[in-house]
């Protein structure tokens, strides 16, 4: 879980300067991207020919933009579903966490299955893949995984840093095949979703006793770069009604698990608090990307 990646192919141009300070997942996108007839035959006989597949249509410049999004979502629910298994470990609003735990599974396959049905261009379509069967087997392993054992804890949370880099060479190429450089704000509200999930997932490791030194680097890195990030969308020139709204939301949630994250310990409440906020952070910040994408388009 180190890292995150931006998301959405827009065609506002950055500047090398607004990459400072992003993390690798980010800067990853704005430095490297502008994108039964067989058998025998007897004498007289005549065979229907296999016909070869009808290639799937090219995938428009507008349909690129939604598959972006769609393989970006990939990399968020990586750690939605780690964190999810931390808590069940730390026996944190178990029952929550399983349902959240099933409904990522859901939505992860049906993802996965609507990139595999696009037309995604060569150079995307060789990191689908990998990508899938990456994540395929991230979800087995989380079916199978007893969380009462501390090194199966930890060794989960290291497949899930494979499966967000499968995923992230994958949106990689799904952006530079589209050509284009990717918005300052969805960027931003993409990192941010990835941060909500992402701090949580490196205080529950440290609070579950896996490397704390190392998890609360993560976690102190995590609260700097969603600060940064929050006064980025602060400070957009793109704005309505809807975006304020959501960003009034956004600023209260944060300020309070900004708050918890830096309580280390098992206390009950403030391992409830990290969990229940980093999911309405969650959607908050998908809500906010959705409307920044729509805006951008008009």
């Amino acid at each position: 879980m180190t890292g995150f990646i931006s998301v959405s192919a827009h065609s506002l141009v950055r500047s090398d300067a607004d990459a400072v300070g992003l993390s690798r997942r980010a800067l990853l996108w704005r430095m490297g991207v502008v994108t039964s007839c067989l058998g025998v035959a007897g004498v007289g006989t005549v065979f229907a020919q296999p016909q070869p597949k009808a290639a799937k249509p090219a995938a428009t410049a507008d349909e690129l933009r939604v598959l972006i999004g769609k393989a970006t979502r990939l990399s968020v629910l990586s750690d939605r579903v780690t964190r999810c298994q931390v808590q069940r470990s730390l026996n944190v609003l178990v029952s929550r966490a399983e349902r959240q735990l099933e409904d990522t599974r859901r939505e992860v396959l049906k993802v996965l299955d609507e990139l595999a049905a696009a037309g995604l261009p060569d150079v995307a379509q060789r990191h689908l893949a990998p990508a899938k069967e990456a994540y395929e087997g991230f979800l087995k392993k989380s079916n199978a995984l007893d969380v009462s054992k501390p090194d199966s804890t930890a060794e989960f949370a290291d497949v899930a840093d494979v499966v967000g880099d499968r995923v992230d060479a994958l949106v990689a190429a799904l952006v530079q095949a589209s050509g284009r450089t990717t918005s300052q704000v969805l960027a931003t509200t993409a990192d941010l979703q990835r941060l909500t999930q992402h701090a949580a997932v490196h205080f529950l490791l440290a609070s579950a006793g896996i490397q704390p030194d190392k998890q609360w680097k993560e976690v102190s890195q995590a609260r700097t770069d969603f600060g940064a990030g929050l006064r980025t969308l602060v400070a957009s020139s793109v704005r309505s009604d809807a975006i304020e709204s959501q960003i009034k939301l956004l600023e209260p949630q944060w300020l309070l698990m900004s708050t918890a994250l830096t309580h280390p310990g098992r206390d009950l409440r403030t391992l409830e608090n990290i969990c229940t906020t980093s999911e309405r952070l969650l959607e908050v910040t998908t809500t906010l990307y959705g409307l920044y994408d729509g805006a951008l388009k008009r």
